[in-house]
């Protein structure tokens, strides 16, 4: 609502609450106020102008991690040769027992005895007891809990682990 006060000066009163729309706010409030405008704008067209972009920036930080990386790195002539050509029997050696105690046991039991799951130190298995129905029990997983381990263990792993579990009797 509208009126005019004592000084004939326009107000305006809501609940108590008078507010004079005579009085101008201090300089230094336009002053900020423009000038914040202003350095936007500048901000605005410098990065829009030069070229800038942070996937640029990202790409040249990339390079240059990648370079520092090669310069770090030791040829692959310098490593010995006892290091560079590993034997394939030192390869093929898989831990089958601790692949067995790290992800089986707590299903199957230490001593293959059952558990969750089934027993595996008995005559017969539900899927069959051939090496390659386990070694497809293991990759795949079976329905109703058991997982299948093809994403964590390698193919000489999964062997390794299907003799050990054959072993059970």
């Amino acid at each position: 609502m509208s009126m005019l006060d004592k000084n004939q000066q326009p107000s305006h009163d809501f609940d108590g609450i008078t507010e004079n729309r005579v009085n101008k706010p201090p300089a230094y409030f336009s002053l900020l106020y423009y000038g914040l405008i202003v350095w936007g704008v500048v901000f605005m067209a410098y990065y829009l102008f030069s070229g800038w972009s942070s996937g640029g920036e990202f790409e040249e930080k990339m390079a240059a991690h990648q370079q520092q990386l090669a310069e770090q790195k030791p040829p692959q002539a310098a490593l010995p040769a006892a290091v560079a050509a590993k034997p394939a029997a030192a390869a093929e050696a898989v831990d089958a027992a601790r692949l067995y105690a790290e992800n089986c046991a707590m299903c199957h039991g230490a001593q293959g005895e059952g558990g969750i799951g089934p027993a595996l130190n008995t005559a017969g298995y539900n899927y069959g007891r051939d090496k390659d129905e386990v070694i497809l029990s293991i990759a795949g997983g079976r329905p109703g809990g058991m997982p299948g381990f093809e994403n964590r263990f390698s193919k000489a792993e999964t062997e390794a682990v299907a003799e050990f579990v054959l072993l059970m009797k």
